[in-house]
């Protein structure tokens, strides 16, 4: 008794979400110019591709793979190497800290603004 009542709680669970998979018939985004022009370009390619021979299929396939593998490289490299991603952010920070450092005491004074005026060439 208890496995029906529980294949019935499932069931009604299941049942509205399977039907609004099956029922999803949203029109698509595209207008009729667009989908047409999609169609057009799909069919050259497919032409280019009937074309080709095996030799130019297997170079363009190598391709294909060898920008992949390139891109998620550099994704996992992104992701696994911190110091490769704030490269950037590092060398500035350790450029505004190689900059000379003024004396104490003399920071918001008169005679630090002088001095950087001076310096400034004004």
């Amino acid at each position: 008794m208890n496995k029906l009542v529980l294949a019935l709680c499932a069931s009604t669970l299941v049942l509205p979400f399977s039907s609004a998979y099956a029922d999803d018939e949203t029109p698509p985004d595209y207008t009729p110019s667009e989908q047409a022009k999609y169609k057009q370009e799909a069919d050259t390619k497919k032409a280019a591709t009937a074309k080709m021979t095996p030799e130019q299929k297997a170079a363009a396939t190598k391709a294909r793979r060898a920008k992949a593998q390139k891109d998620q490289d550099a994704m996992v490299n992104s992701s696994q190497n911190p110091q490769g991603r704030n490269a950037g952010i590092l060398k500035s920070a350790a450029d505004s800290m190689a900059g000379p450092t003024p004396p104490r005491g003399t920071i918001n004074t008169p005679e630090a603004e002088k001095l950087l005026m001076k310096n400034k060439g004004q």
